[in-house]
């Protein structure tokens, strides 16, 4: 069997795409106490592989079935990555970490049930998902493009490249503060709330306070690096890609403080999800932008008696 480049390509972004999707459902499934409807694992409950028709064994298990569909989309990336011709050894570690990361999740999303929504399990799913987000950016980015030795080289000056690691680190301690606020916050993720769930013994108050002390400070690293982007030689797509990041950045704030002014309405921290989902993928493929690799060119089918030419796979 072979699979060709482009259909290789499009496999990686539906994991990407339904590897965002799961972020969301998750979400959806805290956000509607919906974190127990669910009270074993793998099975719904003890005797029972699906929930009774009650609301909240409906969310907590389409959640799981979300999860059942992102392990068939990585696996099916990653035998199309395997029987991919030309053959790329980056692409095949990159997919298999993807299914790797998928059932480690499975199995952590199995211990935050039995531990009966403990916050800090929670946290490490949810870090453990952005990350799995950040490498499926990785992989859809290097799917269509030339990385073999040699064939790459920086399009920014170091000192923003740096810059730009800052941005990236600044970003994992915010997200992990985040989910610190959402552990000592008001949903716990199950219908009895506090008196099932534990919450992280920090004042609401003073957590969100630190988020946002921080969201500031990495505001403040992103314009200046948008800012030496515009003053330095670069190109305009690099220069773009910095004012989009930022752009998402400004909007997921603005989300974050009407979020706590308004007592935390659980439709608006879904949407704060969803930016800071985006926000990974904006931040990861602005710091993969700023280095140049040229289209994989792959061999053309050509007639009997001639050389095969090759065609860079944007071109198709």
């Amino acid at each position: 069997m072979t699979v060709s480049p482009s259909l290789s390509h499009r496999l990686n972004l539906l994991a990407l795409a339904l590897i965002a999707l799961i972020v969301v459902s998750g979400g959806a499934v805290r956000l509607t106490g919906s974190g127990l409807g669910c009270s074993d694992w793998p099975e719904c409950s003890v005797g029972h592989l699906t929930p009774a028709l009650q609301f909240h064994g409906l969310v907590e298990f389409g959640n799981r079935l979300v999860t059942v569909v992102v392990t068939i989309a990585v696996a099916a990336a990653l035998l199309g990555a395997v029987f991919r011709r030309p053959h790329r050894r980056d692409l095949v570690w990159l997919s298999g970490g993807l299914v790797a990361g998928v059932l480690a999740q499975a199995v952590l999303g199995g211990i935050v049930v039995y531990t009966k929504l403990n916050p800090y399990v929670v946290m490490v799913h949810f870090a453990a998902t952005m990350l799995l987000l950040a490498g499926a950016v990785v992989l859809v980015h290097r799917s269509t493009r030339d990385y073999g030795p040699g064939s790459g080289h920086l399009l920014v000056p170091r000192p923003l490249i740096r810059l730009h690691y800052g941005v990236v680190a600044l970003l994992a301690v915010v997200i992990a503060a985040g989910t610190a606020v959402t552990g000592a916050g008001p949903h716990a993720g199950d219908t009895s709330g506090h008196l099932v769930a534990k919450r992280i013994p920090i004042p609401l108050r003073d957590m969100a306070e630190l988020h946002s002390s921080l969201v500031l400070l990495l505001l403040g690293l992103t314009v200046g690096l948008v800012v030496g982007l515009h003053l330095a030689d670069v190109p305009e797509r690099v220069r773009k890609s910095g004012r989009l990041l930022l752009g998402v950045m400004v909007a997921q704030a603005a989300v974050g403080y009407t979020q706590y002014f308004t007592h935390l309405p659980a439709l608006v921290v879904e949407v704060h999800l969803l930016g800071a989902t985006l926000l990974v993928v904006g931040t990861v493929q602005t710091f993969l932008a700023c280095t140049f690799h040229p289209p994989e060119s792959v061999p053309a089918p050509a007639a009997e008696g001639t050389v095969p030419a090759s065609v860079p796979i944007g071109a198709r």
